[in-house]
């Protein structure tokens, strides 16, 4: 008998156990359906969705981190999700909004990605780059192809447009001293050369930070000399900016910190003076 009683109680216990672990699943579904529902998709938002075609359609880039520096850019895919045939040029965003007009000329559903550059001085502008960044949700767009291919394709030449520049700036001409240079191509390269000296007095290897692209960074020591010859090359994108931070330790006091710095396609950047 008291077996008996014994097998019904434990029976009874994993009834009441199987009934909270299935109310629990319920419940964590529950939440995971309410979470899917208001997920952050990178903070994109289009000020039309669905969308008709012809429609302009404003889509914004919330960074969330307040920039009023650096370079935010837009892209949107094709109509049918592939590529990034629609770029916008690369603008600065403000208090971390950056928005970009889009007008499509064809229906479809289109994905929309966007990335964060910074650039200049990294004492005057500390907002951490990014990567590309994807919307988790797709603009959709209905309607027919209006005709406006021509159009949109002229538009889309312009707004991708810019110019190419190179440029430098003397940061810190202390002991440990540090230079910003700046390049932003005009079109993609596939391969790109940077390339300038450190005068003598360098006490070893410089660091070298690169912003904006994946690139490779050598440098050698000339001859006997304690100067520092320093190469950086790789692939680039069209109008996205790249930033060069570097820092060296120096026993040298005199004004001139750097050499003819050159890049492909730009005009070189004289030697660096202290004021």
């Amino acid at each position: 008998m008291r077996s008996h009683f014994n097998l019904v109680a434990v029976f009874s216990l994993f009834v009441i156990a199987a009934f909270f672990t299935a109310c629990q699943k319920d419940d964590n579904l529950s939440n995971s359906e309410g979470l899917l529902s208001t997920r952050d998709s990178h903070n994109f938002t289009y000020s039309i969705n669905p969308a008709m075609v012809g429609d302009s359609i404003v889509i914004t880039f919330d960074l969330e981190n307040d920039a009023d520096c650096g370079l935010a850019m837009i892209q949107v895919s094709g109509p049918d999700g592939n590529g990034w045939s629609n770029g916008g040029k690369p603008v600065t965003p403000d208090s971390g909004i950056a928005t970009l007009l889009f007008i499509p000329d064809a229906p479809g559903e289109y994905r929309v990605r966007g990335k964060y550059t910074r650039t200049g001085n990294p004492k005057s502008c500390d907002f951490e780059s990014t990567g590309w960044m994807e919307s988790a949700d797709l603009l959709i767009v209905e309607g027919d192809t209006t005709g406006m291919e021509d159009d949109s394709t002229e538009m889309e030449d312009d707004s991708t447009s810019c110019e190419i520049s190179f440029t430098g700036e003397a940061i810190s001409c202390d002991s440990v001293r540090e230079v910003v240079f700046t390049y932003t191509p005009d079109q993609d390269y596939n391969h790109i050369k940077i390339q300038g000296g450190l005068t003598n007095g360098t006490l070893e290897d410089a660091v070298v930070t690169v912003d904006g692209a994946d690139l490779d960074v050598k440098q050698r020591t000339p001859g006997n000399s304690s100067n520092r010859i320093i190469t950086i090359e790789g692939s680039v994108e069209a109008c996205v900016p790249i930033t060069i931070t570097i820092t060296w330790s120096s026993s040298n006091q005199g004004d001139v910190i750097t050499g003819d710095w050159s890049a492909t396609g730009a005009d070189d950047v004289e030697g660096l003076e202290c004021e």
